[in-house]
């Protein structure tokens, strides 16, 4: 999927995350005490400003309530992580960070 904004194309690729892989295998190797972090699925969105990969933190804080979650993977768009209460925010919030060019100081 490409979306274009503000002169800059976002493309969305959507693979299988690797903690959920190993999580798999853990859980198929009769290892039934760890704990799922992470969604099944990783979205990564890319401009020519970046990359920034979003995921989902199921029952993260074990509160009931699911998280999404952004990194940037490349291009220096944010500092650690930003947490969301829904893909759709996460997804917004990433779509911006690729499409704004940064202010010089």
């Amino acid at each position: 999927m490409n979306e274009r904004r503000d002169n800059q194309t976002v493309r969305r690729e959507k693979q299988i995350h690797l903690g959920y892989k190993e999580w798999e295998k853990a859980v198929h190797g009769g290892y039934t005490f760890f704990r799922n972090v992470v969604g099944k699925y990783q979205y990564i969105y890319t401009s020519d400003l970046g990359k920034i990969s979003l995921v989902e933190l199921p029952d993260y804080f074990r509160d009931g309530k699911d998280l999404w979650e952004i990194y940037c993977l490349e291009g220096d768009l944010f500092e650690d992580v930003e947490r969301f209460d829904s893909q759709k925010e996460g997804e917004k919030q990433a779509k911006e960070y690729l499409t704004k060019r940064r202010q010089s100081s």
